[in-house]
């Protein structure tokens, strides 16, 4: 696709060049998601063509969630964990102040879990429970307790859940969009709005208040922020 139509939240030089690579269908929107030959060629700076990134990915030296990824145009999204085993080094997929994705450097031990809110739920053969993420992963198992909107801290790549962040009153959250992206806070109140029109969530940091849409709230930890994330002061 051509530079200046590629999705906003993409860091590019528009006219620099013409053409660029178009993020393939998969876990995540087009629009919110980064391919990989963009996120090692233009964020990482591992290759400097992509001839050289696609061979290093058709080598199988990049995983993504735990997983080889080797297509140039796979989607990498929010809370995604790009490892480079031949570098040791791991990142995480965020977001900056102008709703851009990111890919912040983490160490090997929290590279091993990722945040997965829930966006459904729902019963399947055998009356056990099915929750589908927002990056389209799905686990089924006993997990009555989960509800739409709270996030589980997963182990990658076995996706095993090791713990629960409730949508709830307290609860460490990060904005993923409007306005306030990127501010992390702790929810003070969840205003329930009638009608078509979403819940409005009240978030507060040191001292300060600000709103957001509930589907622009991704809770992150119980109290504190469970991950490592830029400017987490709450």
């Amino acid at each position: 696709m051509k530079r200046y139509a590629a999705p906003r939240a993409l860091k590019l030089s528009r006219k620099l060049y013409v053409w660029t690579t178009k993020a393939a269908p998969g876990p995540h929107p087009g629009e919110s998601a980064i391919p990989l030959r963009l996120a090692l060629r233009d964020y990482l700076s591992v290759g400097r063509t992509a001839r050289e990134v696609d061979s290093i990915l058709f080598k199988g030296n990049v995983l993504v969630d735990g997983k080889t990824r080797r297509e140039p145009s796979f989607p990498v999204g929010l809370m995604d964990v790009v490892r480079l085993p031949a570098l040791n080094r791991s990142y995480r997929v965020l977001l900056d102040h102008r709703r851009r994705l990111i890919l912040r450097e983490i160490d090997s031990a929290e590279a091993s879990m990722k945040l997965c809110r829930v966006v459904r739920k729902q019963i399947v053969r055998g009356k056990r429970v099915q929750l589908t993420f927002h990056d389209g992963k799905t686990i089924v198992g006993d997990l009555n307790e989960f509800k739409p909107d709270d996030v589980a801290k997963l182990v990658l790549p076995e996706l095993k859940v090791l713990e629960r962040f409730p949508f709830e009153v307290g609860a460490a959250a990060l904005v993923t969009g409007g306005s306030n992206v990127s501010r992390i806070g702790r929810i003070a109140e969840i205003k329930l709005i009638a009608g078509a029109q979403p819940n409005i969530v009240t978030l507060k940091t040191d001292g300060e208040s600000f709103q957001a849409p509930e589907q622009y709230v991704f809770v992150v930890g119980k109290e504190k922020p469970s991950i490592s994330l830029p400017g987490a002061n709450i």
